[in-house]
């Protein structure tokens, strides 16, 4: 691996140990809403779009599913409730890691449920070894993306899904950070070919990932008790959250980026 992907991996694990111990939600993810007058809060329509990345594996009984950036454990527990599956979650932080396996212990899901420090990278896992797998807003994290996702490819099974829900780069959203590095919404696809896989579907679904005020407001409480997550979710929409503010005009330009969800199938 190189260096700059072994500097960003440690940034990343820097940046979430951090936050590991702050009482955030485990679904802290963006959020699914139906349209402009759907008001669910964000931990809700963060739920809303674990199901929607769920439903993309399709996932079988006894299979075995690899969570490429599993943060906390939130989705991969909530994908073992769902169904009769086994979960590796994989993370580059070792606070993540012991806070997940906390989780499915008190879940009563540690028989299905494991969480490893690995990177996605450079997977320690043998060839064709998974039957499903997905990116849950961490391949935003990775400067080798057709690494991660040529890792991904070697160790699922042929006719295995992968599925991904990722935000990418759009007019007015002023990235890359030192840990978010988007692409656009047209890359997809020949990265997906490349690693391996069949692109079954590409869905820009960021009109119903824009959070409507009074998640914006929940999501801005967050900053306000953490300043650290701005990280998480990069400069430029963090500074479109508080652009109404008094002093917004020195945290300079912001914007929304894009959201997509893909499923694609390993050949």
């Amino acid at each position: 691996m190189t260096s700059t992907a072994d500097d960003n991996a440690t940034r990343v694990a820097e940046m979430y140990d951090g936050f590991v111990g702050a009482q955030m939600p485990a679904n802290l993810h963006f959020g699914y809403w139906s349209d402009d007058g759907d008001q669910v809060d964000l931990i809700a329509a963060s739920e809303r779009l674990t199901a929607r990345l769920i439903e993309r594996l399709t996932p079988a009984s006894g299979q075995r599913i690899l969570d490429l950036g599993c943060g906390v454990g939130g989705p991969a527990l909530e994908l073992a409730r769902s169904y009769d599956v086994e979960v590796v979650g994989i993370t580059v932080s070792d606070g993540q890691v012991a806070e997940a396996t906390a989780r499915a212990q008190r879940g009563g899901l540690a028989d299905r449920v494991r969480f490893e420090l690995a990177d996605a990278m450079e997977l320690p896992f043998d060839d064709a070894s998974f039957d499903g797998a997905w990116f849950f807003e961490s391949l935003l994290h990775m400067p080798d993306k057709q690494r991660a996702l040529s890792e991904a490819a070697r160790v699922l099974r042929p006719g295995s899904r992968l599925a991904l829900a990722d935000c990418f780069r759009r007019p007015g959203y002023d990235e890359p950070t030192e840990v978010v590095n988007l692409i656009d919404i047209d890359d997809y696809a020949p990265l997906l070919r490349e690693a391996g896989f069949t692109v079954l579907d590409i869905r820009d679904v960021t009109e119903h990932a824009v959070f409507p005020p009074p998640a914006q407001e929940q999501l801005r409480e967050y900053i306000r008790l953490h300043p650290d997550i701005a990280r998480l979710y990069g400069t430029s929409i963090t500074n479109w959250l508080f652009r109404d503010e008094e002093g917004a005009h020195e945290r300079g330009p912001g914007g929304f980026p894009g959201y997509v969800l893909i499923t694609a199938q390993r050949r």
